[in-house]
């Protein structure tokens, strides 16, 4: 059985990989560390940099991903900064800045990034969505949560996806066009 390793302290990127490989029968290693990320505009050139240094750090092939938002009426913002700006936003602060705006697309741009010291291959997907006109769910480590919905989840903000128990949420990950399946499909042939 092929093994990856999977260098992350998010929860809920565990899970999304979890499913993607148990189904195509690829051993996870899950490697706890929290990487200190370059800053800029450019997704793809920090998701190359994070690869690059959990590969130094774990010494085996490693995989590392990465998500970008970007909103389209606000040219793009708040781009690979949302992390951050979960930290100062709330729930709230969304809705206003979204205000009197018609156009409340969202684009989860999700970045995957593969390295063995000699191969590295990123790998992206697009995922659409809408920011919705109120709050919904509860969740508290990711405000922007509370107020998107994908459009694959039939409506449902991703917090409330997230409250769902694990076994749905694999099932809609087993479902959903996936980053993680593009990345599966290329390593299969290696």
């Amino acid at each position: 059985m092929p093994i990856i390793y999977f260098a992350t302290t998010n929860a809920e990127k565990i899970q999304i990989a979890q499913t993607a490989c148990t189904e195509f029968n690829i051993s996870l290693h899950v490697v706890d560390l929290a990487i200190d990320e370059i800053q800029g505009e450019d997704p793809g050139r920090i998701v190359r940099d994070k690869v690059s240094r959990a590969y130094a750090k774990v010494n085996n092939p490693v995989v590392v991903s990465d998500d970008s938002w970007d909103i389209k009426a606000l040219n793009g913002f708040p781009g690979p900064y949302m992390k951050s700006i979960n930290h100062w936003f709330k729930p709230d602060d969304f809705l206003r800045l979204m205000d009197g705006i018609e156009d409340r697309t969202i684009v989860l741009h999700q970045l995957l990034a593969y390295t063995d010291g000699k191969t590295t291959k990123i790998f992206k997907n697009d995922i659409y969505g809408k920011i919705i006109d109120q709050v919904r769910g509860a969740y508290d480590k990711s405000p922007n949560m509370t107020v998107i919905a994908l459009d694959e989840d039939n409506g449902k903000t991703l917090a409330e996806v997230f409250e769902r128990s694990k076994v749905v949420r694999a099932e809609r990950y087993q479902e959903r066009h996936d980053v993680w399946l593009k990345f599966i499909h290329w390593y299969k042939q290696l």
